[in-house]
């Protein structure tokens, strides 16, 4: 014997209607963009303490382009979250210039920012959000240093080991050949 389906009473519709409405709140993308305020260097200034976003990291998304002091760089899809940004800084490095950068700084949201479905969260970053800059007065622990130069962005930082309190790759140890550790 087989049964005919049930009708949904009209509560039911409703109930799963209102369900799948809170699941997808908004059809607009989750989205998060560097914006580098750090100053702009004006003619006559000092290039060395030019501080352009290399690149950025949030939770999920890579912020591959840099952004020039006072610039914006391009929205990348992510994931509504509350963590902390991560950041490459290139100092005295202008994007526009045909060499790469020759040398990186480490750099952490002070604070955990959030992303909400369908917004677009902006890492403003400067030294008054961000740690890390020690030309700002505000290096990042060793161990936030550690964790972001070689979980985050260890291309950037390869070769040799971060010293937080100053800001620089030390080269790394020479290999000194066998059983210079030991056996």
């Amino acid at each position: 014997m087989t049964h005919a389906p049930r009708p949904l009473a009209a509560g039911c519709i409703v109930a799963v209607a209102s369900l799948g409405s809170a699941a997808c709140a908004t059809e607009d993308p989750t989205a998060v963009v560097v914006d580098n305020d750090y100053p702009v260097v004006l003619d006559g200034g000092d290039p060395a303490t030019e501080r352009t976003v290399y690149k950025g990291w949030w939770v999920t998304s890579l912020l591959p382009d840099p952004v020039a002091p006072g610039g914006e760089g391009a929205p990348q899809r992510t994931v509504p979250n509350t963590d902390y940004a991560y950041a490459v800084l290139a100092p005295g490095w202008d994007p526009s210039s045909a060499p790469p950068p020759t040398a990186f700084v480490a750099a952490r949201s002070s604070v955990k920012l959030t992303a909400n479905r369908g917004d677009t969260l902006h890492l403003h970053v400067s030294p008054d959000t961000f740690d890390g800059d020690c030309a700002a007065g505000r290096p990042l622990s060793q161990e936030d240093a550690d964790f972001v130069t070689q979980r985050i962005f260890p291309a950037e930082f390869g070769g040799g080991a971060y010293d937080a309190r100053r800001c620089v790759v030390l080269p790394a140890a020479a290999d000194a050949g066998p059983g210079a550790d030991g056996p």
